[in-house]
């Protein structure tokens, strides 16, 4: 479980970087998305760490946590396209200069 959470903080921190870094490049608040999302999944992430038992005998920690993995999926790929579609625009100013 330690190296799992190690990984997963070094895997977080490098996201985070990445986002920071690609925001100052683009200015784009999409840029940002990454570092947010880490963030919502290190929250919702507690929910598997401080176990509870279930409320009403139906929700428990496990499955909020898979409801709280839910937006992070879209808003995930949503950044994956404009990622894509501003290094697409990159590439291609640059192939004009060339």
């Amino acid at each position: 479980m330690t190296a799992n959470l190690v990984v997963g903080m070094v895997h977080n921190l490098l996201w985070t970087y990445f986002s920071w870094t690609r925001w100052r490049e683009t200015g784009q608040t999409w840029a940002i998305w990454p570092s947010m999302l880490v963030a919502w999944i290190m929250l919702v992430m507690s929910l598997e760490l401080l176990d509870f038992p279930p409320l009403w005998g139906a929700l428990d920690a496990h499955s909020l946590w898979h409801l709280g993995t839910i937006a992070p999926a879209v808003l995930w790929y949503n950044f994956m396209i404009m990622d894509s579609l501003d290094l697409a625009k990159q590439a291609k100013i640059k192939e004009i200069k060339a």
